[in-house]
C-alpha cells in the first residue's frame, strides 16, 4: 500500500504505484538535499529573518518528504535512507539558527568539568566569572542553573573537553551521529512491521533533520533512544526497553512517559520488569550524580517559570483560568489522556505511546518544536493527520526568532498557536472520519 493510501485508509489495489513513482522519489530526495544546502545562505540572505527563513526551509522539506513518502514505497527505501543520511551530513557544519541551546549545553559541561554543581551555580554567579570569560553563555540564561538530567550533562562535559573553540563541533558531531544512527535503526524497525514505505517520515523528517543539524538539540539523542526502545519492544525484551527508557529519561525526562504505552502492552509481568529496569537505571544514574556533589532533583520548575511558547492549550487555559483552576484543569486533562493511553495499551501500543508521550507536551507551558523529535519514529509506525500536522506546524513558533535576533526582544505572536491549535482540531476530525471509514468498510463489503 502506498503512503497516500495508508493515510486515507484506502486498499492497496486502489492506489498501486505508478511507473513514474521512482522518478518522483528521486526528484523529491534531490529537492530535499538542495533545501538542506539552502540553510547555509540564510545568514547572508536574511540575517534578521532567520525564524521566517527556517519556516520556509522547513515547509520546502515537508513537501519533498511527503512526495517521497507518497511515491517511494518500500522499493525506494534505500534511496530514501541514503538521502536522509546525506542530509544530516550536509548540515553538520550548518549555522545554528533555531536556538542557542548548544551554547548552554557546552556551558553546563564546562561548569561540571570545573568542579562546580551545574544544578546550583547559574552563569551569573561570581564563582564562575572566570568561565564566563572563556565560554559563551546565552544572556537570557544568566540567572538560571541547568535543568538537564545527569546523562545529558555528562555528554555535554565530554564535548566541552575539546575546549571553547572545538567543543561546539564535537557536540554537533555527537548530535549528528545520533541523527544518522536513527535512519538504519528506523529502517529495521519499519521493515519488521512491513512498513518500509513509511521510512521517509523518519529519514526525511524535516523536524528531525533540521533540529539535529541546524538546532543541534539534545533531543536528537532522545529520538535515537526511542527507536532503540521500540526495537527492543518488538523483540519482547522488557528489561532492555526499561533500561533504554531509563537512560533516555536521564537525558531528557520525556521517554519515561513511553513506559505507559509499552509496558502494559506486554502484560503485567513484563511491565514490572520494565518498570524495575527503568527505575534501577534512573536510581543508579541519579545516585552517581548525587555522590559527586550534584543536586539534580527539583531543577525542572525553573524552566517552566521562565518560558512560555509553543503551547496552544496551556496558553488558552492560562488566559481563561486563575492559577488554582489552571492546575486543576491540567491535572484532570492529564488523568484523562493518560487513562486513554492505558486503555489503548494492549490493543494499540504505538498509539498508546503516542498519547502518553504527547500528554506532557500538550499540557506544558512550553512545547518548542525540537521537543517533538521523540514522536517522529512513532509517527512513522502509526501515521495520523493529527500527529503529522503537529510535526509540520510546530516550527511556526520560530517567528519569534526574527525580532529576538534583530532586537533582542522575546515576544511570541499568538497566530502560530492558533494555527497549531486549528491543526490539532482538523487532524482529529480527519482521523476520526478515517477510523469510522475503516470500521464501516467490512459492513459495506458484506
Amino acid at each position: 500500500m502506498t503512503a497516500t493510501a495508508a493515510l486515507l485508509g484506502r486498499p492497496e489495489s486502489a492506489s498501486a504505484p505508478s511507473v513514474a513513482a521512482p522518478w518522483i522519489t528521486r526528484i523529491a530526495c534531490g529537492c530535499f538535499l538542495v533545501a538542506c544546502l539552502a540553510v547555509y545562505g540564510i545568514d547572508t540572505i536574511a540575517p534578521a529573518r532567520t525564524g521566517t527563513a527556517y519556516i520556509v526551509v522547513h515547509a520546502a522539506l515537508t513537501v519533498a518528504m511527503l512526495a517521497a513518502w507518497a511515491a517511494g514505497g518500500a522499493a525506494q527505501a534505500r534511496l530514501i535512507a541514503v538521502s536522509g543520511i546525506v542530509a544530516r551530513l550536509i548540515l553538520i557544519a550548518a549555522p545554528m539558527l533555531s536556538s542557542n541551546d548548544a551554547e548552554r549545553y557546552l556551558w553546563d559541561g564546562a561548569v561540571a568539568l570545573a568542579g562546580f554543581d551545574p544544578y546550583s551555580v547559574p552563569p551569573a554567579d561570581p564563582m564562575v566569572a572566570g568561565l564566563r570569560a572563556i565560554w559563551a553563555t546565552p544572556p537570557e540564561h544568566a540567572a538560571y542553573p541547568t535543568l538537564y538530567p545527569p546523562v545529558a550533562l555528562a555528554i555535554f562535559a565530554g564535548s566541552a573537553l575539546a575546549g571553547p573553540v572545538w567543543g561546539i563541533w564535537v557536540w554537533k558531531l555527537v548530535a549528528s551521529i545520533a541523527g544518522i544512527a536513527v535512519v538504519p535503526l528506523a529502517h529495521r524497525l519499519l521493515r519488521r512491521h512491513g512498513l518500509e514505505r513509511h521510512l521517509a517520515l523518519v529519514a526525511l523528517s524535516p523536524l528531525l533533520v533540521l533540529e539535529t543539524g541546524v538546532g543541534a538539540h539534545v533531543d536528537s539523542l532522545i529520538a535515537l533512544v526511542m527507536v532503540a526502545a521500540l526495537l527492543a519492544f518488538d523483540a519482547r525484551r522488557p528489561g532492555l526497553v526499561g533500561a533504554l527508557l531509563g537512560v533516555g529519561a536521564c537525558i531528557k525526562l520525556l521517554p519515561a512517559a513511553a513506559l505507559i504505552g509499552l509496558g502494559l502492552a506486554m502484560g503485567w509481568r513484563a511491565l514490572l520488569r520494565m518498570g524495575a529496569a527503568a527505575t534501577g537505571t534512573v536510581a543508579a544514574i541519579y545516585g552517581a550524580a548525587l555522590a559527586i556533589g550534584w543536586h539534580p532533583i527539583g531543577s525542572l520548575p525553573v524552566f517552566f517559570e521562565k518560558w512560555r511558547n509553543g503551547s496552544p492549550l496551556f496558553t488558552l487555559l492560562e488566559a481563561m483560568l486563575p492559577t488554582s483552576g489552571l492546575i486543576t484543569t491540567l491535572a484532570i486533562l492529564a488523568i484523562v489522556l493518560l487513562g486513554t493511553a492505558l486503555l489503548l495499551a494492549r490493543a494499540r501500543p504505538v498509539l498508546a505511546t503516542q498519547v502518553a508521550m504527547a500528554t506532557p507536551l500538550l499540557l506544558s507551558p512550553v512545547a518548542f518544536p525540537w521537543y517533538l523529535l521523540a514522536l517522529v519514529p512513532l509517527a512513522a509506525l502509526t501515521p495520523s493527520v493529527t500527529l503529522l500536522g503537529w510535526l509540520t506546524l510546530s516550527p511556526l513558533v520560530y517567528e519569534v526568532r526574527d525580532r529576538f535576533v534583530s532586537e533582542g526582544i522575546w515576544m511570541p505572536a499568538t497566530w502560530p498557536l492558533m494555527v497549531i491549535g486549528a491543526g490539532w482540531m482538523t487532524g482529529l476530525a480527519i482521523d476520526a472520519m478515517r477510523a469510522r471509514f475503516r470500521l464501516s468498510a467490512p459492513d459495506r463489503e458484506a
